[in-house]
């Protein structure tokens, strides 16, 4: 009897890791993680509209953090903060300037890593504070999430999306630029 219990517990263990697994990888399966030497595709869309049916494209980037108390002794938080776009609320109108479309999202997604660099970077830098708790890692995510929704409205302002290739090229240089001088808060490093 006691064979027949242990044979159960194992086969339900065995089940609740694979759904877990599985759950899991479903969750990453709907992201695209930033990454330097990946540019986003069509494919990156879950979305595909024709004919301007709800705009041009529009894509929903997340930075997420995870970070407690016991942090106060880490001196590096890159791999606490990660920054990706929701492919399933991301859309793409294919029968557009599509090469326009993402060179607008990708300046974003770009943009947005800036910003995760600069969260990582305030997190190590307040890290001390965070024995008192984790409200400090809200406060600071709050902080540069509010400089970068700004950033990003003068961004798509600037450059009409993306249409005016001078402003353009400026915009992408000045984000090379901050994303090198940030390069100590690259994601995993």
């Amino acid at each position: 009897m006691e064979l027949l219990k242990s044979k159960r517990l194992l086969i339900l263990s065995f089940f609740l890791l694979v759904f877990a697994a599985a759950y899991s990888q479903k969750k990453d399966d709907d992201r695209v993680y930033w990454n330097d030497r990946q540019k986003l595709i069509v494919d990156d869309f879950g979305i595909k509209t024709k004919n301007l049916e709800s705009g041009a494209t529009s894509a929903d980037f997340a930075i997420d953090y995870e970070v407690s108390r016991f942090n106060f002794v880490s001196k590096n938080f890159n791999k606490n903060v990660r920054n990706y776009m929701v492919k399933s609320t991301s859309q793409i109108d294919t029968t557009g300037n599509v090469q326009q479309y993402l060179l607008y999202q990708q300046t974003l997604f770009d943009l947005s890593e800036v910003y995760a660099r600069e969260l990582r970077k305030a997190l190590k830098e307040n890290r001390k504070l965070l024995i008192s708790g984790t409200k400090v890692a809200d406060e600071l995510n709050w902080k540069v999430m509010s400089e970068f929704l700004d950033r990003r409205s003068k961004y798509t302002q600037e450059t009409n999306s993306a249409s005016d290739p001078v402003k353009q090229k400026e915009w992408e240089d000045q984000i090379a630029y901050e994303l090198n001088e940030l390069k100590d808060y690259i994601y995993g490093k």
